[in-house]
């Protein structure tokens, strides 16, 4: 097969079920039949082109036992990046790929000095996945900018535009094509009817994600509704299980359902409210879109790039402001169907449209020259 060799690579792969994880093994799959790709993963079946190094994953028993990064200042997810890096080290060696694609930011910061260190040939590709200040920006030889409003942030604050692609993350539209239609999956997840579900599928915090907000603005509401909270709470907090539970009682349920059964709860859903007030990209609103689901998001930049529906945006920060939107939603489907935006974002994000963009953006990389290692990189993981 010609044209570069490319590996693809994050911890997360395999144990992550959700976000850039998932979405680095959607590309793999995309672009097997362009290019001699070899997926590094942290879990799951061993398969042809498939590697899983020998590390330590930061909830295991080890890490938790021997907590090391703590002599650091560093967190377990460093500790999982440093071990998977050296896990990769054998597979690296020889010249055996032209271009290392990462997403994690300790995992590319140790890449780049491993090859500085051992005379590693490869040139390195980070996709910005964080939503990080340009500042924290781990050294790499070409950067991908999934967001426009971070693009522009990182060229304002003196990145080489040279440097630098902007290419949005893609979804496939027919993953969530559903056999089943709306009143049979919700009698498989015995929900009534004539229920109206709002559905958030989003790690469960306070911080980023706002988990809280979200459960206090529906507590509000009248009627008949439902909230259904989908999402990990591997980057959450538990205790917000319980509160939504105080707050209301048999009206919410909290799940966190395997990746292919994701399409089940946009199909059975009403809207999806996304209330984070920024986000690196937004996966999940733009899968609930292309399923036709309704969205409601903050309207911020960001969003209004990644969503442009005014119908579907609320100033997320004002209490109250999901409750009211919720209510028009409710009571008028004219409304609610004004927030579909299937089309228009299956033609922005699906996969095979985007598809040329990575192969462009893995051609151009190879190309490059590989950066010298500065010391203060050197001494930075993370």
């Amino acid at each position: 097969m010609s044209g570069p060799r490319i590996a693809i690579a994050s911890p997360g792969i395999g144990r992550v079920q959700r976000g850039f994880e998932r979405m680095f093994t959607d590309l793999f799959h995309l672009m097997r039949d362009e290019f001699d790709i070899t997926l590094f993963k942290g879990g799951g079946a061993r398969k042809p082109a498939e590697k899983r190094p020998l590390f330590l994953h930061r909830n295991g028993l080890i890490v938790r036992s021997l907590p090391v990064h703590k002599l650091f200042g560093r967190t377990p997810y460093h500790s999982e990046c440093m071990m998977f890096a050296l896990g990769m080290l054998p597979y690296l060696r020889g010249g055996r790929f032209d271009v290392v694609h990462t997403i994690d930011a300790p995992l590319t910061r140790l890449l780049y000095r491993l090859r500085a260190r051992l005379g590693l040939r490869f040139t390195l590709l980070y996709t910005e996945g964080a939503g990080m200040p340009p500042s924290d920006y781990p050294p790499a030889d070409h950067t991908q900018q999934f967001a426009r409003s971070l693009m522009d942030r990182a060229l304002a604050y003196g990145y080489d535009s040279e440097k630098m692609t902007f290419l949005p993350c893609g979804t496939d539209p027919e993953r969530f094509e559903m056999t089943l239609d709306k009143a049979a999956l919700r009698r498989a997840h015995g929900i009534p009817d004539e229920t109206f579900v709002i559905l958030s599928v989003a790690a469960l915090n306070r911080g980023q994600k706002r988990t809280d907000y979200l459960i206090d603005e529906v507590a509000r509401l009248e009627g008949n509704w439902m909230l259904l909270l989908d999402g990990s709470l591997d980057h959450g907090e538990r205790d917000l299980v319980a509160y939504a539970r105080q707050k209301l009682g048999e009206r919410v349920r909290v799940s966190h359902v395997k990746s292919e059964k994701v399409g089940e709860l946009y199909k059975l859903a009403d809207v999806m409210a996304h209330v984070a007030m920024s986000e690196s990209f937004g996966i999940a609103i733009v899968e609930a879109a292309v399923s036709g689901l309704p969205v409601i998001t903050h309207d911020g930049p960001h969003f209004r790039w990644l969503l442009p529906n005014p119908a579907c945006w609320i100033d997320a920060s004002a209490p109250g402001a999901l409750t009211a939107k919720l209510r028009v939603v409710m009571r008028d489907s004219a409304a609610l169907d004004a927030m579909r935006s299937r089309d228009s974002m299956r033609e922005r994000f699906s996969w095979r449209n985007l598809k040329e963009g990575y192969a462009d953006l893995y051609r151009h990389t190879a190309t490059l020259p590989r950066q010298g290692v500065a010391e203060a990189d050197c001494r930075r993981i993370g």
